[in-house]
């Protein structure tokens, strides 16, 4: 019995270390690639941004492309090769993820001081599209909305699927809410022991190149990625309302959601309301990670990214999508269902 006992010890000793080291590993080589492959802006104080800047020589706009929460700015990757060759972009991480340095400092004007830094070094004269998705959704309508003269030379504003801070705050102490604090505390430690490396928590389906699904589960398995994303998710609880934006918004949702979908389509409807000279866009088939990771979703956004932005409320030609999903897959449009009946 004992030497059963020592065998197993022996066993789960071995497991436990292989997998330290398989997070350690995965780590130090995605930090080394991603050093290689990424570019470092300094900041006045002397801390850094990883960013990833593409302006060609004949752009004549560009976008800057925020992330969601605990999310790389590879992400972007499908989107960014589905722009036109006349549309550059820059894309970051922000202080705290990929190779950024952590910022102690808490609530928007940070994020704001860093978008205008970075449109001044990088995007200057040229017209931008401001784009996020999940909680960077928020943070680009946020900008434009409240930073001073931010919405100069703002042509467009496109909230992907974006957080709606009012319904994070009135969630508090409700089990959503204390799920998402243990899911993100779970985490930290998941990638402490390296058990994300073989279970990441996003990207689960590797639908990205391959250099790309390596990084993005490097990314993963550091720790202070998801107490990044912790504090910001405590951070975002305190944020105020979204009221009135000065210039034209698209709001892209997903079509499938994780909960009720009707409750979250008119969750996203709310954030269209803002602006005068808005549209609310559905992507059939879509969730909130596939909206960006899966090629023909990202496509779809980067068209409404580079195409005309809405000239009116709700934009002229917006209705609610009346595309029902079959169970073999399919879809069935009720309108001509009902014109043929």
């Amino acid at each position: 019995m004992a030497s059963l006992e020592r065998q197993f010890a022996a066993g789960m000793a071995g497991l436990v270390g292989t997998s330290l080291l398989t997070g350690a590993i995965t780590r130090f080589t995605g930090e080394r690639e991603r050093a290689r492959r990424c570019m470092l802006h300094e900041r006045p104080d002397g801390s850094l941004v990883e960013v990833d800047v593409h302006i060609p020589p004949q752009a004549r706009r560009a976008v800057l492309l925020d992330n969601g929460m605990g999310a790389p700015q590879e992400y972007w990757d499908w989107v960014c090769d589905a722009l036109p060759a006349d549309m550059g972009y820059v894309r970051f991480n922000r202080p705290g993820y990929g190779l950024s340095t952590p910022d102690t400092r808490y609530g928007l004007e940070p994020r704001f001081e860093l978008f205008q830094e970075l449109r001044d070094t990088y995007l200057a004269g040229l017209p931008v599209v401001l784009a996020g998705h999940s909680l960077g959704g928020y943070f680009v309508a946020a900008y434009a909305s409240m930073h001073p003269d931010a919405a100069e030379g703002v042509t467009h504003v496109v909230m992907i699927d974006a957080t709606e801070v009012v319904s994070l705050r009135h969630a508090r102490r409700t089990d959503v809410d204390r799920w998402s604090h243990q899911r993100m505390v779970m985490e930290q430690v998941f990638a402490a022991t390296g058990l994300s490396v073989f279970r990441p928590a996003m990207n689960a389906h590797q639908q990205y190149r391959p250099e790309t699904n390596r990084s993005y589960r490097a990314f993963l398995a550091a720790p202070r990625t998801w107490a990044t994303a912790h504090r910001e998710y405590r951070d975002a609880q305190t944020y105020p309302e979204l009221s009135d934006l000065d210039c034209p918004l698209t709001v892209i949702t997903a079509e499938n959601n994780i909960g009720d979908n009707t409750l979250h389509a008119g969750v996203q409807a709310r954030l269209a309301v803002i602006s005068r000279q808005a549209r609310h866009h559905f992507v059939l088939g879509s969730d909130h990670e596939s909206l960006l990771a899966v090629p023909k979703h990202a496509e779809e956004v980067a068209g409404l990214i580079a195409g005309e932005p809405p000239a009116g409320p709700l934009g002229p030609a917006w209705q609610p999508s009346t595309t029902e999903r079959r169970a073999d897959g399919g879809t069935t449009d009720r309108q001509e269902e009902l014109a043929r009946s």
